[in-house]
């Protein structure tokens, strides 16, 4: 690693030096595609900075049952970047401060700004920390998140007072957070999230050529599912498994009853015995089902769980649905909302917390606890031309305020704003 130190003082048209500890970056799922769509959207911006990012050596010790992004590494490829990796310490819970982890990392220690990107920091920070909180779930549903819900709240209680700003991923967020924390709203700041894949990348996942190419190894093709709605989980562990409201929503799928029609869940999580009885209500089970050809097909095949896909797969998937189903009942923002919008697909969103903020009136808003407003939702989708071309271009219009230049610009002017120019 190239370690930067300071030799007196800092000028203030220097370069910021950047200290990122972004422990969930090489792994698939909301929280990785934020960590890399933030490195992404610096590496475009005009500003000058000197960022180290530092991040576990074995993403996979810290997340086991969650799917590892190939080629993680290659954003850091920029000349304004380093990377230290760390081996993880077996007895450390990332839920504790951070301080037996961080504070000894020269980056760290020769930062005018440290960011952290999971809730929790140091509690002596050498520097102004920056810490981004992505929900308040821990917060108004401790039950969901077992001893981890008690150690980050203690860890919070004692680094409160250490941290300079939080990063809010929505206005949402930020008041349930402010709210059940509690925590100065005056020491916040909303930045949203942003597309994490570019212009190329959106509109190579649309092309036909992927109509017949399988999306993984002996694997199917799009063109085998016909008409389908889509429906994006990523991790189906934890909490995500009452936020993402998967058994309910597939029982909604079934009252619908819309002929030759299929529901294909993309999840991010191992399929296996435990998180299949997760995904599915009791009444799918009963029905029957079983792993063919890598997926989870239910007898009559028109409910199917995928593999983890690789991120252009995923985007395929996406890009070639009939509509984009994610009635989930908590989110803190909502990404596959903007991917649908980007790509142009008509999106069935839960009216529930952060997706109101970010759907506007881009997409079908339905009741997510609610079997008939989703069924009906459902229905409509498939069924009222005049109402899918609307949101499709509504979509395609809204999409466009959560580019990567308006991220950068966001987390560039908090990381001014609370910068120690020593």
């Amino acid at each position: 690693m190239i370690c930067i130190t300071s030799i007196g003082p800092i000028a203030e048209n220097d370069p910021l030096r950047l200290a990122f500890f972004l422990p969930h970056i090489g792994v698939t799922g909301g929280l990785g595609v934020h960590a890399r769509t933030l490195l992404a959207s610096l590496i475009e911006c005009n500003e000058a900075f000197e960022l180290t990012v530092v991040a576990p050596d074995n993403p996979a010790q810290l997340f086991p049952r969650s799917g590892i992004e190939p080629g993680w590494t290659e954003l850091l490829q920029d000349p304004r970047f380093n990377l230290d990796l760390i081996k993880w310490p077996e007895s450390a819970n990332l839920a504790d401060p951070l301080d037996a982890v961080l504070a000894n990392r020269p980056a760290i220690q020769s930062a005018d700004v440290i960011y952290t990107s999971y809730y929790t920091g140091m509690a002596h920070p050498p520097a102004p920390q920056i810490i981004t909180f992505h929900d308040a779930g821990f917060l108004e549903f401790p039950e969901a998140f077992g001893s981890t819900a008690s150690t980050r709240l203690n860890t919070l209680r004692l680094i409160k007072s250490s941290i300079s700003a939080m990063h809010c991923v929505s206005a949402d967020a930020r008041d349930r957070i402010c709210r059940l924390l509690p925590f100065d709203p005056s020491r916040t700041r909303v930045v949203w999230h942003a597309l994490a894949d570019e212009a190329s990348a959106i509109n190579s996942a649309k092309h036909e050529s992927w109509q017949d190419r399988p999306l993984w190894e002996e694997g199917d093709t799009l063109r085998q599912w016909g008409r389908y709605a889509f429906f994006p989980v990523g991790a189906a562990t934890g909490f995500n498994r009452r936020r993402k409201n998967v058994p309910l929503a597939v029982e909604a799928f079934r009252d619908a009853n819309i002929p030759d029609f299929r529901l294909v869940i993309a999840s991010t999580c191992l399929l296996d015995g435990g998180s299949l009885d997760q995904l599915l209500p009791t009444s799918e089970q009963l029905q029957g089902g079983a792993m063919i050809r890598g997926a989870w097909r239910s007898n009559d095949g028109r409910v199917i769980i995928l593999p983890n896909l690789d991120r252009p797969q995923f985007l395929a998937a996406m890009a070639h649905s009939h509509v984009v189903y994610y009635p989930t009942r908590y989110e803190g923002f909502g990404l596959p909302a903007i991917e649908a919008m980007a790509l142009g697909i008509p999106l069935i969103s839960g009216k529930t917390t952060s997706l109101i903020e970010v759907v506007g009136d881009a997409g079908i808003l339905a009741n997510p606890d609610n079997r008939h407003d989703l069924s009906a939702a459902l229905r409509a989708a498939a069924y009222d031309s005049t109402l899918r071309s609307r949101l499709t271009v509504q979509g395609c219009e809204r999409s466009h305020l959560f580019s990567r230049s308006r991220l950068a610009d966001g987390m560039m002017a908090m990381f001014h704003e609370f910068a120690d120019r020593r």
